[in-house]
């Protein structure tokens, strides 16, 4: 680490540390609480299915600032107000009592229309806390209990159409969601205020496969010959991926286009050549070179670029395919209405998560539960598909036509964050970005890697900044608290 980093980062906890020393002396304990917050609620995500890690969350979520109104307020905002319960919640009377008084609260604190929370759900013989995304509070349809407890303001609940059918609620939701962005929008208390009735998820229902036959899916492979340790010595990364690619998947339509920089020696070339012809048959090889400085987003363009199929695979060389249906599960995906982009699940080769979709906290991009095990993840979240900000492009697959609409991978981003940029972008036109977790690979490299701030990340947040709602636009599963500091003042 450089002096001028060190000094930096000194520079900065100094400034921290007089900041909530004043608020201190003054008689505020909020700075000393939001420190508190910053730091151990994501650090805590990775003991999820400990109880103790669970009240040590919810301690410090009660105390943020937008959780707090007076009883006069609150009692303003109940009288004006209805509290929404899908049919089977029944909770019990101070359990509602103190349900009307958390959303009434967030409600006169976020000036929003239509308040939600977080709820208690029965799995593995305990109550654990199931966790919700802002963008989606009410809960993914693939999940059994879609729905729980809203706070609606009385203008909104005067124009909401009556909800005739609870059992397919799909219209009555997203008319919920329309009406509260158009009165006032949608604020979320990241807190278990209520038990869910008891249910286990719904088995999920494939799409059917696509009519005309098998498409052809081009993957995009940069690499530079890079070497990792296996049980026989070493072997090259990109020839491990590609040979798990050749034995296990069940999607065979397949060309692969490489891209080095001149690194692979001739023998290597031909050996990978070789691997794919034999397993993809002729016609599905093509290398490419490209001499100049490398950066990730000019190689994968070029790729890109150069590739046949309808679809394109975005994959790092370091990755391994380990179930069959990986491939057919992210083109399944985007069968999906609205769903432009598919990313997989990617795992240490411990077993423990590496990625499960990318989220944007404080403008900084971040893998959601980076090194917890799968079972530690919130209830539902690998129960089928979820809405993320982002996918990372080690193992990402959308529509050749999306990837021209959207000129490929920014080079304002050569290195890092250009394909949350992507995913962003395609999100303004309309095209999500969902984790597939029944696409599953290893991740080899990425354990051993240094962690350091990419140079973009100053670029990404002046590009997208004030388009996602400045330093509050948050990832609710990992970073609720920051999502309650930016409560609006008691007047608004």
């Amino acid at each position: 680490m450089s002096l001028a980093t060190t000094s930096d980062r000194f520079r900065r906890k100094s400034h921290k540390a007089l900041v909530i020393a004043g608020q201190l002396l003054q008689g505020d304990p909020s700075g000393l609480l939001r420190v508190a917050a910053e730091r151990l609620i994501p650090k805590l995500e990775r003991w999820r299915d400990r109880l103790w890690a669970d009240h040590l969350r919810i301690g410090l979520l009660r105390w943020q600032p937008g959780m707090w109104a007076s009883s006069a307020e609150r009692a303003a905002v109940l009288r004006d107000s209805r509290l929404l319960l899908p049919p089977g919640w029944d909770p019990r009377p101070g359990e509602r009592q103190r349900l009307e008084q958390r959303l009434a609260a967030r409600m006169r604190r976020s000036g929003a229309a239509m308040v939600t929370c977080d709820d208690w759900i029965r799995r593995d013989g305990r109550w654990s806390w199931r966790q919700k995304p802002l963008w989606d509070a009410l809960f993914d349809r693939q999940v059994g209990i879609a729905e729980g407890p809203v706070l609606v303001s009385g203008v909104l609940a005067r124009r909401l159409p009556p909800r005739a059918d609870h059992t397919s609620p799909a219209a009555w939701r997203s008319a919920l969601h329309r009406l509260a962005e158009a009165c006032g929008g949608h604020a979320h208390v990241p807190l278990p205020l209520v038990q869910a009735p008891a249910a286990e998820p719904r088995p999920l229902t494939p799409a059917a496969p696509a009519a005309a036959g098998a498409p052809l899916v081009s993957l995009l492979i940069p690499t530079a010959g890079f070497r990792h340790r296996s049980g026989a010595g070493t072997e090259m990364l990109v020839l491990n991926c590609l040979r798990s690619l050749v034995e296990r998947s069940s999607h065979r339509n397949i060309e692969v286009v490489m891209i080095d920089g001149g690194e692979l020696e001739d023998a290597a070339i031909a050996s990978l050549e070789n691997l794919v012809v034999r397993g993809f048959g002729p016609g599905r090889w093509r290398l490419l070179r490209e001499r100049r400085p490398y950066t990730y987003t000019d190689r994968i363009n070029r790729a890109a670029a150069a590739a046949s199929g309808d679809f394109l695979l975005q994959l790092n060389d370091d990755t391994e395919l380990l179930d069959g249906d990986g491939v057919t599960a992210l083109l399944r995906a985007l069968q999906e209405p609205s769903v432009g982009i598919a990313g997989a699940l990617l795992l240490y080769p411990d077993g423990r998560v590496q990625h499960a979709g990318t989220a944007i906290d404080n403008l900084a991009p971040r893998h959601a539960w980076a090194g917890c095990r799968p079972e530690q993840l919130p209830w539902g979240t690998l129960q089928g598909l979820r809405h993320f900000h982002a996918v990372t492009a080690a193992v990402c697959l959308c529509r050749r036509s999306l990837w021209e609409r959207l000129g490929g991978l920014s080079e304002r981003f050569p290195i890092n964050y250009g394909d949350v940029d992507f995913c962003l972008r395609a999100a303004e036109l309309g095209e999500h970005t969902v984790l597939v977790p029944d696409s599953r690979w290893i991740h080899h490299e990425s354990a051993s890697r240094r962690v350091e701030t990419p140079p973009e990340l100053a670029d990404f947040a002046d590009v997208w900044g004030e388009r996602l709602g400045g330093p509050y636009c948050v990832d609710t599963y990992c970073s609720p608290w920051r999502q309650l500091l930016a409560a609006a003042a008691p007047g608004r």
